[in-house]
């Protein structure tokens, strides 16, 4: 486990004897689906970074419902930005699917910070980029017409899934990818209910954007739900009420490089 860790310390912009030295501090842990890694306003002990499963960063609402802002999968580190601001974190972090993570402790993340110049960078950028996809995000899942809010809820699966930590996301991805979570989970996600869901991805299936067999949704042309994910984010706060058409007249622009 130690190569393993400071393979993944390397690759966070940690000199090799740094990464070698650090890695046996770092924890190997086990989550199970809906355990909940952090609550909002809860104390965050450690960076993670997600092995295999899923992991979603999510608001939680009055009505008990809460709106995804990311979701994290295999090769991506998570629950950087209170531990730098040294706040509670205004999200919770729940598993959407049994999850194994290296953690990082704060200890050990601020001792880094300070005498890796090269990590110091790396997880300012990463912290910077987060914020504002995390805020783009939350825009369109609260202010999102339903159709809207599965579609885009879609998307953050096909990006959480299609990038890991050796590849960029649109490589080797021919193929279609599994999502492994229900899709009641899914629709509770997108803050719909199951009808609702079924409803809007049926379309996406009938295009050839996805693909479901029994229940499970698999995804399709992955490079053009990335590209569509960016695209959609980066529109103004007023297009969050398009129709079903729209938005696959999107998906069709997206696939074309």
């Amino acid at each position: 486990m130690s190569n393993y860790a400071a393979h993944i310390l390397r690759k966070a912009g940690i000199s090799e004897p740094a990464a070698r030295g650090f890695a046996p501090k770092l924890t190997l842990k086990h989550h199970e689906a809906q355990d909940l890694i952090w609550a909002k306003g809860g104390e965050v002990q450690a960076w993670q970074f997600v092995i295999s499963g899923l992991v979603a960063a999510a608001v939680p609402m009055q009505d008990a419902r809460s709106v995804p802002v990311n979701v994290y999968g295999p090769g991506a580190w998570f629950g950087e930005q209170p531990i730098l601001n040294r706040m509670p974190p205004h999200l919770e972090y729940v598993c959407l699917a049994p999850t194994q993570v290296l953690s990082m402790p704060t200890a050990v993340l601020w001792e880094l910070f300070e005498a890796e110049a090269g990590f110091a960078r790396y997880i300012a950028k990463v912290a910077t980029w987060r914020a504002q996809k995390n805020a783009e995000m939350l825009v369109l899942m609260k202010l999102g017409n339903p159709c809207l809010r599965v579609v885009m809820g879609v998307a953050q699966f096909a990006e959480a899934l299609a990038s890991g930590p050796d590849r960029s996301v649109t490589e080797g991805l021919d193929g279609g990818i599994a999502i492994p979570v229900t899709q009641a989970v899914m629709a509770a996600m997108c803050g719909v209910s199951r009808a609702v869901f079924s409803e809007y991805v049926q379309p996406l299936a009938a295009n050839g954007w996805l693909s479901i067999s029994y229940g499970q949704i698999e995804l399709l042309s992955i490079a053009t739900w990335h590209r569509f994910y960016k695209l959609r984010r980066a529109q103004p706060a007023a297009h969050t009420n398009p129709t079903m058409e729209e938005l696959l007249t999107e998906l069709h622009q997206a696939s074309v490089v």
